[in-house]
């Protein structure tokens, strides 16, 4: 097939979650024998077209109010750049002039913030077929999120999210197939008004997970349990990650039982926050940017301690090919994957006192190192690339061909048969 990729961001512009799982995807389904393109925007006025990983990659400059992935914005500038975003012509126009030079048999979009919905009528208006992938709340909420400071996971629409998200809530049917990372998020979206059709049961959807960046495990011995325990957190430093509940859940514990290694970045003022917080505790340390195969070996477990809805985060099956558990909190997607006591651990709930209760009980109780080591190397190859692409592909040609999706290709969203949970 003939595959063109649509994402807001790629390298060298960006390499988050999202991106990481396209890039991944591509390569798989380029060395599946397909034709590949991926289209991104570029923060420059011209249109750049590069090559990574022997894939063509075609930049669309951005035409709205200032590039969104900088520095914060007064909020005049952000209501107008959200103005835009809710459905942005000019968008349209640049990227079906180059769908329409590409000629793909079917587009798989991703993120669409910055080409907003109407990236959608432009493959539509062609003629292509076209897969949505969803990794997070873009389709009902302007920040991505659904969740905001202060306030937590959002219970309704704000007016907010009601004006700005409204066009791509009204359009979230034209996709002819649903790709999602969890259940949850589906779930989120539909009870916000999103994907109407899928609700009824005439769009397809499926839940495919993250893909690791390979099929083959590292090759490291189990771990060698012992005092402190190893504990770790990888991702961006930013309040909906719960830094604070963990931070203060360390400080809690007796004095050498555990050390905390916290690796990623985020903006300055909160990382130095969080700096001061951990000030005059020994045992927890700032490690900045640093890469998964240099970080997971020397964890004992991953504490993933989000307060919002995390849709899926990577670093949770980055982990488990090291053979490392996580302990996160029940919201998002990873409840639906992690076997307590098995490939990872759920505290009871999203606070501090969650989160020391659980962390006390993993340091106090008894677990077998060695079983969960193994469980979690085991439950990786539900996260290989090959297994991920190959769900893709089935999805991909399905569209293509204007087929039923095959029952392998994913697991079926649950809400086709059960009714979607509340925001």
């Amino acid at each position: 097939m003939r595959l063109t990729f649509l994402n807001t961001l790629y390298p060298p512009y960006g390499a988050a979650g999202a991106e990481t799982t396209l890039r991944l995807l591509a390569a798989q389904m380029m060395g599946r024998g397909h034709d590949c393109n991926i289209v991104t925007l570029t923060p420059g006025r011209r249109p750049e077209s590069r090559e990574l990983d022997g894939i063509p990659v075609h930049y669309i400059p951005l035409a709205n109010v200032f590039w969104p992935h900088g520095a914060d914005k007064a909020l005049p500038w952000r209501v107008m750049f959200q103005t835009v975003e809710s459905y942005n012509p000019v968008m349209k126009r640049r990227l079906a002039h180059l769908l329409q030079r590409l000629s793909p048999d079917v587009v798989n979009f991703h993120n669409l913030q910055g080409f907003s919905a109407s990236a959608w009528s432009a493959a539509q208006g062609l003629g292509i077929p076209i897969v949505q992938t969803l990794h997070d709340y873009y389709t009902a909420c302007p920040r991505s999120a659904m969740w905001r400071p202060g306030q937590g996971n959002c219970a309704s629409l704000c007016s907010e999210c009601r004006a700005f998200s409204r066009p791509r809530r009204a359009m979230s049917g034209i996709p002819d197939v649903v790709t999602c990372v969890s259940n949850r998020v589906f779930d989120r979206l539909t009870a916000a008004g999103a994907f109407a059709r899928a609700a009824a049961g005439q769009q397809p959807v499926r839940i495919i997970r993250g893909n690791n960046a390979a099929d083959a495990l590292p090759d490291i011995a189990p771990p060698v349990p012992g005092t402190p325990l190893r504990l770790g957190f990888m991702g961006r430093l930013d309040p909906s990650k719960g830094l604070e509940n963990l931070i203060d859940a360390v400080r809690r514990l007796s004095a050498g039982v555990a050390s905390l290694r916290i690796a990623g970045t985020g903006k300055p003022d909160y990382t130095q926050a969080l700096h001061g917080r951990a000030a005059g505790v020994p045992a927890i340390s700032f490690v900045g940017h640093v890469s998964p195969p240099e970080f997971f070996p020397t964890l004992d477990l991953l504490v993933i301690p989000s307060v919002w809805e995390d849709p899926f985060p990577r670093v949770f099956h980055e982990a488990l090919a090291f053979g490392v558990p996580s302990l996160a909190t029940p919201l998002g997607g990873l409840s639906e994957v992690i076997e307590h006591g098995r490939n990872g651990f759920l505290i009871a709930g999203t606070d501090g006192q969650a989160l020391y209760a659980g962390l006390s009980d993993l340091i106090n109780g008894s677990w077998d190192h060695g079983m969960v080591f193994v469980e979690c190397r085991k439950a990786a190859a539900n996260f290989a690339p090959s297994r991920i692409s190959a769900e893709y592909e089935a999805v991909l040609m399905a569209a293509a061909a204007r087929q039923p999706v095959p029952d392998d290709a994913g697991a079926s969203w649950r809400g086709a048969e059960a009714k979607p949970s509340p925001l």
